[in-house]
Formats: C-alpha cells, sequence, structure tokens
C-alpha cells in the first residue's frame, strides 16, 4: 500500500507538492477507510482530489503513473528520451531535475524509492527498507559524469550474487531505473522481488475520461472462465437498476462485441453494445474495475470517477468499495462532483485540494490540514471559496458588436 508520493518539478507542479494515505487520529467510519500495517501506521484505502480545471489534478495522477512507468519499462537503447515535461513557466525549472519519492508498504515492510533524472538520464536512484526501526539501503545508485554512466551499489540485504549484481548494473542504462533493469535480468529471488511485483502487477496505469473500458472489460470476460466476473458485472447492473438480465460476449468476424439481454413486455431482447448509453458501458467498466479491488490488491487512479454516469452511481461505486475492501487495495480519483463533500461518509483526511499560484504553479493541500472547523460543510466552503480559489468569470453578457470587429 501506498504512504506518501513527493513530486517536484513535474508539468504544472514545480515545488515538491505531498500527497498522502496516511490517516489522522480520526477514528471516523475507521472499518471502512483504513488498514493497519507495519509500524502502527494508518493507511487509506481511498484518496480523492477536486480541483478548477487546468488547477493541476489531472497532473498529480500522471505523475505518480509515470513513477510506475520508470520503476518497469525497460529503454530500447541509452539515447531514448524519457518523455517528461517539467514545469515550463521560469528558466531555472526548464532545466532542472524532477524528483520523485514513494513510501510504501509490502508484507508488513516499509520502502522508500526514490529518483532524480531529467529527460536523458537518472542522476541518482535509492530504494530502502526498514527491516529494524532504522533503514537499510537494499541500492544506491549514481551518475557518473566523467564516464558518463551509472554505478550501483547493492547491499547484502538484497541477498543477490555478485554474478547478478553485475547483470543488473550492466543493464541499467542512463534513462533506465535499477528496478527497471532488475525486471530484464534474469537473477535470484531476492527483495526487490516484491517491489518489481508490485509496480510491474499491482499498480495499474491511470484511467483517464477518453480511454473507453469496452474492450478492457471484453478482454477479462474472455480470461474469464469460471464466470465469477460475469455474476460479478451482472450484480452490479441489477444492483444499479440497468434493467440488464444477462451479458453475452460474441465474436463477430475479428472482433468481439458485448450484446445486453433486457426484458420488457414479458419478453427478453437482445442488445448490441453499440446501442446501449455511454454511461451503461462507462459504469460495466468501472465495476470489472471494483471487481479487481475487490479479490485482488491493486492500486487504482481514476481520472474524473463520475464521467458519463450519474452521482447516485458515482456515489455507490464508492460506497461498495469502502463497505466491502478487506485487501490492501487503494483507489485514488479526481473529480469535479463537489456532492461527494456533502456526504456524510467521506473522511476530511480522504480529500485533496488542487489550486494554483499567481505564478501558475500547481499546490496540492489536505482537507484536514486546512483549518476547516469540524461544525463547517466542506461543501458550503468550498461553495465559498473558502478552501480554494474558485474561477473567477466574466460577466454573462457579451457585446457581440466589439467581439465581431
Amino acid at each position: 500500500m501506498i504512504a506518501e508520493f513527493k513530486v517536484s518539478n513535474f508539468f504544472s507542479i514545480r515545488s515538491e507538492q505531498r500527497l498522502s494515505f496516511i490517516a489522522s487520529r480520526d477514528n471516523f467510519m475507521e472499518e471502512e477507510y483504513i488498514r493497519p500495517v507495519g509500524d502502527s501506521v494508518r493507511l487509506l484505502k481511498i484518496g480523492l482530489i477536486y480541483g478548477s480545471n487546468a488547477s493541476g489534478k489531472s497532473n498529480v495522477l500522471k505523475a505518480l503513473a509515470y513513477f510506475r512507468r520508470l520503476m518497469v519499462y525497460t529503454p530500447s537503447d541509452k539515447n531514448e528520451q524519457m518523455k517528461w515535461v517539467p514545469f515550463l513557466l521560469d528558466d531555472v525549472s526548464r532545466s532542472g531535475h524532477c524528483r520523485m519519492s514513494m513510501t510504501f508498504y509490502l508484507e508488513g515492510k516499509r520502502y522508500i524509492l526514490s529518483v532524480e533524472f531529467d529527460n536523458t538520464r537518472i542522476y541518482e536512484e535509492q530504494l530502502d527498507v526498514y527491516l529494524t526501526n532504522r533503514p537499510t539501503s537494499l541500492y544506491r545508485r549514481t551518475y557518473n559524469r566523467d564516464t558518463d554512466s551509472s554505478e550501483v551499489i547493492f547491499s547484502a540485504k538484497t541477498k543477490l550474487s555478485q554474478k547478478s549484481q553485475t547483470i543488473i548494473e550492466g543493464n541499467t542504462i542512463n534513462n533506465c531505473t535499477v528496478l527497471a533493469a532488475f525486471g530484464k535480468s534474469n537473477v535470484e529471488l531476492s527483495l526487490l522481488n516484491s517491489v518489481y511485483d508490485f509496480f510491474s502487477l499491482a499498480f495499474a496505469d491511470e484511467l483517464t475520461p477518453e480511454k473507453s473500458l469496452s474492450d478492457y472489460t471484453k478482454e477479462l470476460l474472455v480470461k474469464d472462465t469460471d464466470g465469477k466476473l460475469k455474476k460479478f458485472l451482472l450484480y452490479m447492473l441489477r444492483a444499479s437498476d440497468f434493467n440488464i438480465d444477462n451479458l453475452k460476449l460474441s465474436r463477430a468476424s475479428d472482433e468481439r462485441e458485448l450484446y445486453f439481454e433486457h426484458s420488457a413486455n414479458g419478453k427478453n431482447f437482445e442488445l448490441p453494445e453499440r446501442y446501449e448509453s455511454r454511461g451503461t458501458i462507462r459504469f460495466l467498466g468501472m465495476a470489472a474495475i471494483l471487481q479487481k479491488l475487490l479479490f485482488n490488491s491493486r492500486f487504482v487512479m481514476i481520472d474524473e470517477l463520475e464521467s458519463s454516469m450519474h452521482y447516485e452511481l458515482l456515489s455507490y461505486f464508492i460506497r461498495v468499495f469502502l463497505a466491502n475492501s478487506e485487501n490492501t487495495s487503494q483507489l485514488l480519483f479526481t473529480t469535479h462532483d463537489i456532492n461527494l463533500l456533502n456526504e456524510d461518509f467521506i473522511r476530511r483526511d480522504a480529500v485533496w485540494f488542487t489550486d494554483k499560484s499567481s505564478d501558475a504553479e500547481t499546490h496540492l493541500e489536505r482537507l484536514s490540514e486546512m483549518g476547516l472547523h469540524k461544525t463547517m460543510s466542506p461543501y458550503n466552503a468550498y461553495r465559498q471559496g473558502k478552501l480554494v480559489s474558485l474561477p473567477f468569470l466574466g460577466s454573462q453578457y457579451l457585446d457581440l458588436n466589439e467581439l465581431a470587429k
């Protein structure tokens, strides 16, 4: 589970910003929200980010997705660009480095993974683990300017042979992380395996509103040999009053298509997915994601969770996850729907806001740390502009003659 993520100089994020899943002392809905991990730390299962358009909330998710990609992607060669965009609105940041670090827990152990890079190379990378009260370095990577190469020092705690260390270091080219190089290398089991598996298997890429969930759902249904996913999807569709009695996956030529069975006037009718609403297809895909969250340990990020969904479906999705998740899954999402701020099942330490300074720099703030009195409604405070700056809108009346010149 992720405890904390820090990032600086990434898109609209200039100075270091922190996103934390470490719960406050508040015991509100503790059983639904919180999972205890090592060191008596309590981690939240959910996080939601609000912010005006262009305030940078999506960039927080992009930063997390980029960090994951760094840890699993192996470039084709050392000259491949790292596709990173710095904060472009000052000269220092334009020519500076990006820094990212993550604190996370696996099997009761606390890890801290940090990296510093620009568009051409990684300058520093370090992975620490807390086997006791003090950190132990599993590896430390630095950049040697004289040789234009990376130097990696492994500790004995990794339990990697000298031969394996040499293989991994050889695969650690300038634009490739040590962890990604490890994933490419044929070496023995070590403490690095669980870390790599977390980023490659449990850490999902961010889901944007533009991404179609239809293909994702069909791919999962093809693999659903025991029918458990289909059973879950039908339950969610029926519970959400979609008037859908059955699902069928059919192959037409080289493509697969979903058919939805509806009942009307005492008869059953099959409709292909192209005749279903975007909201139906979106919710079906979200239900497939929810099934993964509930029955596996996953970290999932969704940009604009409410996209194409009625508010009641949005609320239901969140409540089902909170009430039924018993593993180490976590859900992070952005949303514009401020109705959630008026709900009695939302913890304040799970809510974050992005806001932009006068220099167009994104700042990330936690609701529970903003000094809002416990009797004050977050919904009303947000509407009154007491939490973040709301968009300043001009007059609704336009001088069309002037604008037409």
